[in-house]
Order: structure tokens, then sequence, then C-alpha cells
């Protein structure tokens, strides 16, 4: 019981350090006066985040995305998407920046074309947090993005106008803030990782993304993000940092699992479909051995409210990537490659965005 006792209010602290961390989040961002305005009927929006692109190495996680994260780009970039990129760009925890800029030059060229037709947004994360310093900006990233001289925000807030008419507000950032050791102990975590823990990932190929690879951790920040989200009125939150897709405040395997339950007592067992069924459950199984170990099935945050979103990450062992869409006035989790490993996106779930933030 005391365990128990203890687990409990280690969480509810967790929860109060995150929603001071983001109300001060927020409150710079709306001081700072940097609010968009993200038209609902023609603007398109890609998000993506924690690539923790490194140096072709052992400790290198994007190595075995980097094709699908590279044709993801081709594609949004023709259709004229705005790309958003949520933190973790780089992994500047085990690599010096230099490094990471010249092994991978043709992600670089990809980004900047966005950057240069003005539809580039960049957030800095726990494991690029050099970026959130104007002159680290100046002197490694301006030459790779070109003119006008990149930014690199701690969040972004984006106004939803429905012709004149204001819907609510997406605030965007990474998802690290009030984590004490990816925020407050940054530093500490920062010189484990460079000098101790990256020689023997380089050897082992073991990740150290651990939000990737633990279930404790996933649900311990979702639950912290879900609470504050929930707390505000018009709001939607957006985030990465996890490395696990959240959809209207459900994980993926919640979202599967509520499917499977409503076709399971609409209709007599006997009557359902049991392909379809079938099919799930298949999907589930895929979806939770990709959280292992010891993934959760039903949802983290047991959500009342659609108001929490996670981009899941660039970066996963099998070479997908997810992210979040906007485009027609509808909001998707979409992963890449498709089902038949085509470079395509694939649609996992998708509600209109008028609705959510109406839910909100």
């Amino acid at each position: 019981m005391m365990i128990e006792d203890n687990h409990t209010v280690s969480a509810q602290n967790h929860v109060a350090r995150v929603g001071v961390a983001l109300d001060a989040a927020l409150k710079r961002a709306t001081e700072s006066g940097d609010t968009r305005v993200l038209h609902l009927a023609t603007d398109r929006y890609i998000i993506f985040s924690d690539q923790h692109r490194g140096a072709r190495n052992g400790a290198d996680d994007f190595l075995r995305t980097e094709r699908a994260y590279n044709a993801a780009l081709a594609y949004y970039l023709r259709k004229g998407y705005t790309l958003v990129v949520l933190g973790d760009v780089e992994e500047l925890w085990e690599e010096r920046p230099a490094v990471v800029l010249r092994t991978y030059p043709r992600t670089f060229a990809l980004e900047a074309q966005f950057h240069r037709s003005g539809r580039y947004l960049r957030v800095w994360g726990n494991h690029d947090d050099e970026w959130q310093h104007d002159d680290s900006v100046r002197r490694h990233l301006v030459a790779v993005y070109g003119n006008p001289p990149l930014r690199v925000y701690e969040s972004l807030r984006l106004t939803v106008m429905d012709g004149e008419t204001a819907l609510g507000t997406l605030f965007l950032l990474h998802g690290h803030q009030g984590d004490a050791m990816n925020d407050r102990l940054s530093g500490f975590t920062r010189f484990f990782v460079r000098y101790l823990w990256r020689p023997f990932q380089r050897l082992t190929r073991i990740s150290l993304n651990t939000p990737a690879t633990s279930g404790g951790l996933r649900n311990k920040n979702n639950q912290a993000l879900y609470s504050w989200a929930a707390q505000q009125s018009k709001l939607i939150l957006i985030a990465g940092h996890t490395h696990a897709p959240v959809f209207k405040s459900q994980t993926q395997a919640a979202q599967i699992t509520a499917t499977i339950e409503t076709l399971e007592s609409a209709i007599p067992q006997r009557e359902v479909d049991s392909e379809e069924v079938s099919l799930l459950l298949a999907q589930r199984e895929w979806v939770l051995a990709q959280a292992q170990p010891n993934p959760p099935i039903k949802s983290a945050v047991s959500p009342t409210k659609p108001c929490y979103f996670n981009t899941g990450c660039g970066c996963f062992a099998d070479g997908d990537i997810t992210g979040i869409e906007i485009a027609g006035g509808q909001i998707r989790l979409v992963r890449w490659p498709d089902k038949t490993r085509k470079p395509k996106p694939h649609i996992l779930a998708e509600a209109t965005l008028r609705d959510v933030l109406a839910a909100c």
C-alpha cells in the first residue's frame, strides 16, 4: 500500500510540475505576439517530431527512417504544406551540431526548401535545446537553411479561423517541459549520454530514447500533458517527446480497442464480421509490440476531452514515421510508409478540426 501511495503522489507531483511549466510556456508564447493564423479551409500543415538525427553510426536512431522521412518531405513540399518540426530533430546529446549537419545533407536540403518558401516552423526540444540560443542557430543552422535567417521557437500558437470566426487555438511544443530529467536536469543527462552512454550504444545499438521504450514514462507524460490541456478552453495541445502517437487524447492501441468493443457490443457476437474484428485485433498487437515493453491496451489518460494530440516520432525501429496532418479542415494521424510499404501516407485516424475544437 505504501509503494502504491508513493507512486500516486509521484504521479500527481509530475502532473503539477508539467502543468506549471506549460502555463509558463503558453504565457511566454502569448506575450511574444507570435501567434499565427491557420485558415481552416485553405491551410495545410504537416507536423513531425523526434527524428533524433545522428551520425550514421550505431547510436543513430534516424538511420532506419531516413527514407520514409525524405519521401514524406518531397510529397508535402509539392502539395504546398507547411512543415512543422516539434523538437529533438537532431540528437545533440550524443553528437555535435556540425557532425549531424554534414551527415544528412539531402534531408536538410529538403527542409530548407520549405524554409525558403516560407513554409517551415521549428521548435526546440530537450535533445536539441542548443537551438534555444540564437547565437547557436546563427552559427550552425542559418548557413544550412538560407535566408531569411531561421528562428527556432519554444512553442507555437496557431489561431484556427473559419472565415471570420475564431474557432480556437492549437498550441504546439515539444512536450518535455516540467519533466525533471529532461528539463531541469538536462545538463547532467546530456553529459551522461554523450560521454558514457554513446560509446556503449554504438557497440550495442541499444536506444536511450526512453519515452519510446518505457510504457511507464509514456503513460506518465501522456497523463500530465492531457491533464493540462483538459483544463484549457478551446485549445488543442500538440506535442512530441513521448514517441507514442496520440489522437483525440487516445493512444493508437486505445482507439483500436474502442472500435473492437463498439463492434462487439453493437450486434451479437456470432454476427460480427470476424474478418474485420480479426484484422483489428492483429493491428492492435502490431501497435502494442512496437510499444514494448509492457504496453498498456487501455488509454493512458482516460480522456473526456479530445484536447491532446501527439505526433509519435520520426525514428521508429521498423523504419516507420508518424505525424499529424492538417488539411481541408481535417486533422489526421498519418504513418509513412503505407500498409504495402509504399512511399505514401496511411491515415491511422481522422476527425474534423472544427468538431474537435468545439468539443474542447
